[in-house]
Order: C-alpha cells, then structure tokens, then sequence
C-alpha cells in the first residue's frame, strides 16, 4: 500500500503531510478521541489517516516520534470496525510527563491501559489482527517485537474496516507526531508472544 493512498479525515482538526516515506501528523489544540469510561465526555475530534482493509488477516507498523508539550499528547495507530468499536496503540506523554506506551480499547466505551514507560525520541509500534482477535507490539528497534496487548472488539471479523493512523492533544495546545517506515503485511504471525 502507497501512503498516497491513505485517506484524510477530520481535516478542521489540525494538519497532514506526506514528505516522501514519512507521514506528519499535526492536531489543534484540545483534540481527542477517546469514550470515558464512566460517560462523562465522548470525543472524536482528531485528524487522522486511514485505509480501508478488506484482507483478514493484516498488520500496520511505523516508527511513531511525537513532538510532546502536554498530558497526554501522543501520536497513535489505530483500527476502526464502527463508530462504537475501535482501538489504539500510542506512543503518549503521560500524566507524569514521560513518554509511555499506551493502549485503548474501546466497546461503546474506551478502556485505557498505560503500559512501560519509553524514555526515546521514538518508537516502533505495530498492530496485528488475525481476523478475530488483535495484538499490540512495540519495539526499540523495529525488528524484535515486545508483546503488550491481545483482545477483541464486536465485529472484528466483518471487511472493510478502517485502520490507520492519529494525534492527539487533549489538554495542550496542539501536537506533530511523525510516522516513518510504515508497512502494511498480510503475513500471519505464528506466535504473537514470542518477538515475532
């Protein structure tokens, strides 16, 4: 897949640009997307980049590097079944203000899960489905791969579903991530846990 072939959305939302084989990302200020979990707010306010994927089994990996100013700024990888159901992997400034691998998963609401602090400039990060299920990987070096998260969200199975790419600045006043060695596989992983 070509980055020209990503798709804009939520363009009033801040910025993107494609420079050769890295994508940029740039949010306005006060952009979120994410459904507390005790329903007190539900944003979907960022820009962000997507595919449509119609294979069922597929992976998306990139080297993510965020510019951080505030809580929770992060750029992120995401895929996208409906409104209601959707995930995220992010690289994200943290309430301590330390770069952190997050995880969201959200059924109708969003379940938020810190995971190891990652004190770089950057981080590789991919997210794997088999058609049922979905994994979380990140990496230092973009060639072993650390497992984090392995779930499911309603209608997982059903093609096309939207995968790609997002930034958030939900408390500051605007956030760039950059997305470099992007690729998009089909090739199923045998063993999510093992490095693979």
């Amino acid at each position: 897949m070509k980055l020209s072939e990503l798709k804009v959305r939520g363009q009033e939302n801040g910025r993107a640009n494609i420079d050769g084989d890295v994508l940029s990302l740039a949010s306005n200020e006060n952009r979120d997307w994410f459904f507390h979990p005790a329903k007190e707010f539900r944003k979907q306010d960022v820009i962000s980049v997507s595919v449509d994927i119609r294979e069922t089994v597929f992976s998306i990996r990139a080297r993510v590097a965020v510019d951080f100013n505030s809580a929770y700024d992060a750029g992120a990888i995401f895929v996208e079944v409906d409104e209601d159901n959707w995930a995220k992997l992010a690289f994200e400034y943290s309430a301590e203000m330390k770069p952190t691998i997050v995880s969201v998963v959200t059924r109708t609401t969003s379940d938020d899960s810190d995971g190891p602090t990652h004190l770089a400039d950057s981080v590789w990060l991919r997210v794997y489905c088999d058609g049922d299920t979905v994994a979380y990987h990140f990496s230092e070096d973009g060639r072993y791969w650390r497992f984090l998260r392995w779930f499911a969200i309603p209608n997982l199975a059903k093609r096309p579903i939207k995968a790609g790419f997002g930034v958030q600045a939900p408390t500051g006043s605007g956030c760039t991530a950059r997305f470099s060695d992007i690729k998009f596989g089909n090739e199923r992983i045998a063993n999510i846990r093992d490095g693979s």
